[in-house]
């Protein structure tokens, strides 16, 4: 037992320990800071959760929202904020404690995806990006699912890319990645877009045999919707129809069966949720238009949508704008821009030449690991919802293959200094042995001389 103990805190483990504590530490700072400065001052849809789970805590799992009949959000952070009341009677700084420990899980996390997907040194990168990811220390005096959303992305992808890359506990790590998707997809139905692509990915095991793809992913699918049965009851019961997950999904579903249960919480733009959005920002938009002398114009479907997908991937908002269907007012803090550059912004254009380069070498497992940003701005692009709440969760996608393509770029500088060096030293080296050579033949032909006047 002490020979495990002992070979278990390595150096790198050490390493991770400290700063899994410092981001702890930090994290605890700033909550403790912002929530004695501020206060409830900047909660909105906080209330909202903190509601739906007061109300589970007392037994009612059809709890209602403030402006909806029953409850269209993910169950996750209801029901965590209901053990948490049932536990600390009031769950608000618990709640906080647990975004504390689950943005600080995020360190070891990405450290494990980068060592695996990559190399040591990038997984070192990103641990100490994570420390310092500046959305994870925003969101942990709040009650919302953003933290939890922070670390069951990148959790998901590395049990999947374990089961790829290792036959050992190959089994295993696919049960962990379906439980980690689940919990995902419970906190955030819009995740459920990426069960085909996850499921995709299991083709890439090595050696892949049909044998081994129809076990995989037999297994991953069956532990995912063995998970999403119990919801899948709880909402039939509620709802007298097949539900999956949240009523935002019976957007689609109600296509195919079912009624639309969703409305304006639908999250896609339809003509009433686009008016009620219009409605609650227009006054908003007033003030913005008084202050910066800027005046909002409604957009059309096309141009919503288009604007949506630009607006997702923007770093900054320097100037005043409006975002969504042009009634949304957008302009950020000099500090918020600055934040976003350095976390976010510097490594979208090396993002950009990563991709371009994955196509070119044909890596096609990476290029879908890199491809979960694109379709993650598609899907906002469409509902759009472009705000950078919803970027953030795969924000860590993007500094990985930025962090990748410019430790690639430094690789190659240094080869070719290398290579410039070698060929310095040769030409040196030949300069040296001509002059050598110059020297002696003046030092013979002087003594030739001396001797034959003699």
């Amino acid at each position: 037992m002490n020979k495990l103990l002992v070979s278990f805190i390595t150096h790198e483990n050490k390493s991770l320990l400290l700063l899994f504590i410092l981001g702890i530490i930090l994290r605890c700072i700033y909550t403790y800071y912002i929530y004695n400065i501020d206060g409830t001052s900047n909660w909105a849809d906080d209330w909202e959760y903190l509601s739906m789970g007061k109300q589970i805590a007392d037994g009612n799992w059809n709890p209602k929202e403030e402006n909806a009949l029953f409850m269209v959000v993910g169950p996750v952070i209801p029901i965590v904020v209901a053990l948490f009341k049932l536990t600390f009677i009031d769950p608000v700084i618990p709640f906080f404690i647990y975004n504390i420990v689950v943005t600080s899980l995020l360190i070891p996390v990405l450290y494990l995806l980068g060592k695996e997907l990559i190399n040591r040194k990038l997984g070192k990168t990103l641990a100490i990006w994570a420390l310092f990811f500046i959305e994870a220390y925003k969101y942990s005096p709040h009650i919302l699912k953003e933290p939890t959303l922070f670390l069951f992305v990148p959790l998901t992808l590395l049990f999947i890319v374990k089961a790829i890359k290792c036959e050992y506990r190959r089994f295993s790590n696919i049960i962990f990645s379906a439980i980690s998707f689940s919990l995902l997809i419970h906190t955030d139905e819009r995740f459920l877009v990426y069960f085909p692509v996850l499921t995709l990915f299991i083709l890439l095991i090595k050696p892949l045999t049909k044998s081994a793809f129809v076990k995989s992913a037999s297994l991953w699918i069956f532990v995912v919707f063995l998970l999403m049965l119990p919801w899948g009851i709880r909402n039939y019961v509620v709802f007298d129809q097949v539900v999956i997950l949240t009523p935002r999904t019976t957007a689609i579903t109600s296509k195919l069966w079912g009624d639309n249960l969703a409305g304006s919480a639908a999250h896609f733009s339809d003509e009433q949720s686009k008016h009620q959005l219009n409605e609650i920002q227009l006054n908003n938009a007033r003030l913005f238009a008084k202050k910066y002398n800027i005046y909002p114009r409604g957009y059309g479907k096309i141009e919503a949508r288009l604007r949506a997908f630009l607006n997702f991937w923007q770093p900054t908002y320097f100037r005043a704008t409006y975002i969504q269907y042009g009634f949304r007012p957008m302009k950020w803090s000099l500090r918020h821009n600055v934040a976003s550059i350095l976390f976010y912004g510097i490594f979208l254009p090396f993002y950009v030449v990563g991709i371009l380069l994955l196509i070119k070498r044909k890596d096609y497992s990476a290029l879908g690991l890199a491809s979960i940003p694109i379709v993650h701005s598609l899907l906002h692009a469409y509902m759009v919802w472009p705000l950078e709440r919803y970027r953030s969760p795969v924000t860590f996608i993007v500094v990985l293959i930025g962090i990748w393509v410019i430790s690639e770029i430094s690789e190659n500088l240094k080869k070719r200094y290398n290579r410039l060096g070698k060929c310095r030293e040769r030409v040196l080296g030949l300069l040296s042995g001509a002059r050598r050579t110059s020297s002696a033949e003046k030092e013979d032909g002087w003594q030739h001389f001396t001797e034959a006047n003699v």
